[in-house]
């Protein structure tokens, strides 16, 4: 063989070297990219289970918070409902005149008390003051407003506390 012809055959020889060893990386990094994109979906499908994970929990929550909300929104209604019923009652006894408004002015002191209120005493005597029909109604509109408000101020006490369990279950 000529020289020529040898020096063919290796450059030949060198470009199907390179062939195969280019088929070959391009075969392994071929493999190498399928066990990421493997890799990967793996990661996704995890990261979308746990996401469906924290979406119920946040959901069962939420349901958990109205449910009380709710019931503290019911309870609520129905004392704001008992109050003005007994308010009613009594707006209708003062202007009936059959019982009238009093203002406690002074306690009685028993003999050897400690100077507290005897809540056993079924008489006022003169330690209270009776009002007119007008001064009376007015004692019960600030009676209902008072009591109006404490429902609202609990309410709202029993909504901040559900919303703070809510959260810190969600957490």
């Amino acid at each position: 063989m000529t020289e020529q012809i040898k020096a063919i055959i290796a450059v030949i020889l060198f470009a199907l070297g390179l062939a195969v060893g280019w088929f070959v990386s391009n075969w392994r990094s071929e493999a190498r990219i399928q066990s990421l994109r493997v890799d990967h979906a793996k990661v996704l499908a995890d990261i979308a289970a746990k996401t469906e994970q924290a979406r119920q929990a946040v959901e069962r929550a939420g349901k958990a918070a109205n449910a009380a909300i709710n019931e503290a929104d019911r309870a609520a209604t129905e004392r704001i409902a008992r109050n003005d019923e007994e308010n009613s009652r009594l707006r209708a006894c003062v202007r009936a005149g059959t019982c009238g408004v009093r203002i406690v002015t002074r306690y009685v002191r028993e003999p050897g008390s400690d100077g507290a209120a005897d809540s056993t005493t079924s008489g006022m005597g003169d330690a209270a003051v009776e009002l007119d029909q007008e001064a009376g109604s007015r004692v019960l509109d600030l009676r209902e407003s008072v009591q109006l408000d404490a429902e609202k101020l609990d309410y709202l006490r029993a909504y901040a506390e559900t919303c703070f369990k809510a959260r810190a279950e969600a957490e």
